[in-house]
């Protein structure tokens, strides 16, 4: 009679585990997660679920190992690492206040600096066909706002650095011209006799591409002229204007290398000023296309208003949950693929994932924003068992716009911390976790 009794509970049983089993599988198979491999959308990314639990042995025992398995931690192999997985909590603003972004001031060669060897600032030339005045600006407000009065730009005259001698710039209200000079002495002398002194105006070192001075005592407004171009200034001088020597020095004459910095200085979104808490792919797209002179004119609101959604939950498809709420048991996020279909609708945006660091810099280098994927505040990463595969639980996107090689320093538009500078390589070794990027040329 007992071995009835217990045949027939063997039974029922196996006929109520066994439709969990199937249920169990079925769940396991629909998602990127496998007990055999798993991918990311990024193919040099690979992730091996593993939980290691020991086969069963009696019906007593396999209570304790289901105990078991529930308390061990679940890995995963990523880039050929065993890591360990969390559960899924996506991160958010309590991370981001609670953590603080690399930033760096800007360097030069190992020896900290406000400015690299290489960088510099354009000179814009401007001519006054009605005085004959010519006008140096390194601002591009003052620029556009003299061309709108009837100034013809004549492009950039040459590459000032970003710090160095002062370069001083006057204004006589009674001729209605402007003079600049490297020496304080003469500076305050034109003071003395009524002209207005206007600060500094851009900066020079001490050698480089020198800038040549030129005098016409002909002239009321527009009597000094200044140059790089040796062939400008021999004309000049054959015209009867009186050569005075070099003025200041450049560092470059109209056109700059970019080989070992530059800084496309992209606009600056931040995600929780303007609510939009889970935006930050949005944010450092919007600000990548705007640089390009695309859709200039929205609000990151209105942008994020067109974001393709994920339908099943996959960041692989597009959005998941909105950008406009945050919450930890939603993947809020959209990965490279959905992200490039939705930005070639406004501007030429491709997805390069999968590139090496050297490949994003010789996007900048070319002057086209890279939308990358790393960690808030560049965090170390923290992967988390999702239900559509293994997932950064800190993910968080930036723009990259710009590099210094002297320094090892690349330069982030980050739509949590603002713009800023960081080590390459804090920037690499999270970035190559997953290598997601999108540019935008």
């Amino acid at each position: 009679m007992k071995k009835s009794v217990l045949l027939v509970c063997s039974i029922t049983l196996a006929a109520f585990a066994a439709p969990a089993f199937t249920q169990a599988e079925e769940t396991t198979q629909s998602t990127t997660i496998t007990t055999s491999s798993t991918t990311l959308e990024n193919e040099s990314s690979e992730s091996v679920l593993s939980t290691e639990t020991p086969a069963v042995a009696t019906q007593e025992s396999s209570a304790d190992q289901n105990t078991a398995a529930t308390t061990q931690p679940q890995t995963a192999v990523v880039n050929g690492e065993v890591v360990e997985l969390e559960p899924p909590h996506k991160e958010g603003q309590a991370e981001a206040n609670a953590t603080q972004a690399p930033k760096e001031e800007l360097m030069e060669g190992n020896a900290r600096s406000f400015r690299a060897a290489a960088a510099s600032v354009p000179m814009y030339r401007l001519y006054n066909p009605n005085s004959g005045e010519h006008f140096y600006t390194k601002t591009t407000s003052e620029r556009d706002h003299l061309r709108s009065v009837g100034w013809r730009y004549e492009g950039i005259g040459w590459q000032a650095p970003t710090g160095g001698n002062p370069v001083y710039r006057l204004y006589n209200p009674n001729a209605g011209d402007h003079h600049y000079t490297l020496n304080a002495g003469e500076r305050d002398h034109l003071k003395k006799v009524g002209w207005r002194y206007e600060g500094i105006s851009w900066y020079s070192p001490s050698s480089g591409t020198p800038l040549y001075r030129l005098y016409n005592p002909n002239a009321k407004a527009g009597a000094h002229h200044y140059t790089p171009i040796t062939s400008e200034r021999d004309q000049l001088k054959k015209a009867g204007w009186r050569y005075e020597g070099i003025a200041w020095y450049a560092v470059g004459s109209g056109q700059q290398s970019h080989e070992d910095y530059r800084l496309l200085g992209v606009k600056n979104y931040n995600q929780y000023a303007l609510g939009a808490p889970s935006g930050c792919e949005g944010a450092s797209l919007l600000q990548a296309l705007q640089y390009k002179g695309k859709i200039t004119n929205w609000s990151l609101r209105s942008f994020l208003n067109t974001i393709p959604k994920s339908s099943n939950g996959n960041p692989n498809s597009g959005f998941v949950g909105s950008p406009f709420v945050e919450n930890s048991y939603t993947y809020s996020a959209i990965y490279p693929a959905p992200l490039t279909t939705w930005g070639q609708k406004y501007g030429n945006v491709q997805n390069i994932s999968g590139s090496s660091m050297n490949t994003l810099i010789n996007e900048v280098k070319n002057g086209n924003p890279v939308v990358a994927w790393v960690t808030i505040n560049f965090q170390p990463i923290r992967w988390g068992n999702w239900n559509f595969g293994v997932a950064a639980n800190n993910n968080h996107a930036v723009t990259l716009d710009g590099f210094n090689k002297a320094g090892n320093q690349v330069h982030v538009s980050d739509p949590i911390s603002g713009s800023y500078w960081l080590n390459r390589t804090t920037f690499e070794n999270i970035y190559n976790a997953r290598k997601y990027a999108v540019v935008v040329r």
